[in-house]
């Protein structure tokens, strides 16, 4: 059930942590400063929600700790955030406020969220640990929306990784998962490297295979677009074809995409070596593995600019754009 009023989201534990320190190259600040708007960026393994936005000609960062921050979505005055066991609906309480409030806790017990997205039924999220697309619910965990054929029933354990939802009109149409393979921790033992697929939901067929650990796909200027994590790539799909295609080459673990007009926001990350997330494939093909945001010119196909973070940080999952939002800030405690 919703948390009472009293409540609070989950906090990681107490223990020091590193400062956020960022950088920016190429474009990225000039764009951003043009944009009007500012971004929010999760990072899962530093318990980071990171803001940033422009002030005066210069980049400003605020952050705020959650408990293992992933999915993140905005619609209109609300904002959703995917933590451990739960996900936080904020709010603002009109169009010239800034502030996002702690409005509502959903406990979806420990089901691994991933992706996150409003719908014309509510908040959407991918059900890592149960292998499904899952909504919110004010009466129990979940509500079991839908899973792939290749698993049978609704069962616990994450047997093929699911982890990306796209939406289009209002409703799941794609996921990303790491294999099609429907037994128990089957996605630690596929070939990482090449079993990634993603999936169309109302079809229930895998439209593409042979991808990298793939997350994030979003529907842009009709095409489906996609991160080819592993590889390091934003991929976009061609639905006739069948074909996935090389858009930009970048220097990190891609995850976390976001549009504004004809430029895409990557999400970057360093992860660990020997990790099951490792990705050699983009450490054979650059020099300096970076973490952050990747501002990409989808019309050249270009890598113009960066947000790089440089220490903490160092696993993105999500970055989101905040249109009109010029100061941002959010509020975890629902008082005031």
């Amino acid at each position: 059930m919703a948390s009472p009023a009293n409540d609070r989201p989950t906090n990681p534990p107490s223990r020091k942590k590193s400062k956020l320190r960022c950088r920016t190259s190429g474009n990225f600040a000039q764009w951003l400063t043009q944009s009007g708007g500012s971004l929010a960026i999760t990072t899962y393994t530093s318990g980071l929600l990171v803001l940033v936005s422009s002030f005066e000609g210069r980049l400003r960062y605020r952050t705020q700790r959650f408990s293992r921050p992933m999915g993140l979505a905005i619609k209109e005055n609300r904002l959703a955030l995917a933590v451990r066991r739960e996900v936080l609906l904020f709010q603002r309480t009109s169009d010239t406020n800034e502030v996002f409030r702690l409005r509502r806790i959903y406990h979806t017990g420990k089901v691994d969220a991933h992706d996150i997205a409003f719908g014309n039924q509510g908040v959407y999220f991918a059900n890592t640990r149960y292998n499904a697309i899952a909504r919110v619910s004010k009466k129990k965990h979940f509500i079991h929306c839908w899973q792939p054929s290749f698993i049978a029933g609704v069962v616990r354990g994450d047997r093929c990784h699911l982890n990306g939802i796209g939406m289009r009109e209002g409703q799941p149409a794609m996921v990303t998962a790491f294999c099609a393979t429907g037994h128990q921790s089957g996605w630690r033992e596929q070939d990482r490297f090449t079993g990634g697929v993603m999936i169309d939901v109302e079809r229930d067929e895998v439209v593409a295979a042979g991808l990298c650990m793939p997350h994030t796909p979003r529907w842009h200027n009709d095409h489906w677009w996609l991160c080819d994590s592993g590889r390091g790539l934003l991929s976009v799909f061609n639905e006739t074809s069948g074909e996935t295609q090389e858009v930009c080459a970048l220097p990190g673990f891609t995850r976390g995409l976001s549009f504004v007009g004809n430029h895409a926001l990557v999400g970057l990350s360093r992860i660990r070596r020997k990790h099951i997330l490792d990705a050699p494939p983009v450490r054979q093909r650059v020099r300096k593995i970076k973490a952050g945001i990747a501002l990409v010119d989808v019309s050249s196909g270009k890598h113009t600019g960066t947000l790089e973070f440089l220490d903490a940080g160092n696993e993105v999952f999500e970055v989101t754009f905040l249109p009109e939002l010029l100061a941002p800030s959010i509020r975890s405690s629902r008082s005031g």
